[in-house]
């Protein structure tokens, strides 16, 4: 494979490359599944202790506000501006609950396996990989956490100082 880099218009004048580039990003973090499922628990157990009536944002002055959210149960949930008001009843504790079951699927469609292989494009490999999108003709390769367990960590607050370990390789 060349190591001279192809360029954008290079594409544009010739079409495709002769060579194909190859790009390949894993994450060697181990231990991410854990933390997101630990993530998981905290927001469920924050939506379990919150009442579980139906919330809806109203358009009732309370005091100062112009807003607030009632819950079908329990009455007045918080009083607040209308915008805000939108926002909490649409992150109400059944949505809360009905997206930690949903990323739990995710986590279980994505498990990961120490028994891999080397990644074929390059001397680097994490001691797992994921069993679904690493999978090279059936063994996993050892590219750690597969992009969609990267996407979700990101939606639970994983930061970009927290991805210090995320390697990308281009042959």
């Amino acid at each position: 494979m060349s190591t001279r880099p192809l360029r954008l218009n290079q594409l544009r004048k010739h079409g495709a490359p002769e060579e194909l580039a190859t790009v390949a990003e894993w994450d060697v973090t181990p231990g991410l599944h854990e933390w997101i499922e630990s993530e998981i628990q905290r927001q469920e157990k924050a939506a379990r202790s919150a009442d579980q009536g139906q919330w809806a944002a109203t358009r009732e002055k309370y005091e100062e506000w112009d807003g607030g959210v009632e819950s079908s149960t329990a009455g007045t949930v918080a009083n607040c501006h209308a915008e805000e008001a939108q926002h909490i009843a649409l992150h109400a504790p059944a949505s809360v609950l009905r997206r930690c079951a949903a990323d739990r699927k995710i986590l279980a469609a994505h498990p990961y396996t120490t028994q891999v292989i080397n990644p074929s494009y390059g001397p680097h490999s994490a001691g797992f990989g994921c069993e679904t999108c690493h999978d090279w003709d059936g063994v996993p390769e050892g590219r750690g956490n597969c992009p969609t367990i990267l996407a979700l960590a990101e939606a639970y607050g994983l930061d970009d100082e927290d991805t210090a370990d995320v390697e990308v390789i281009r042959g």
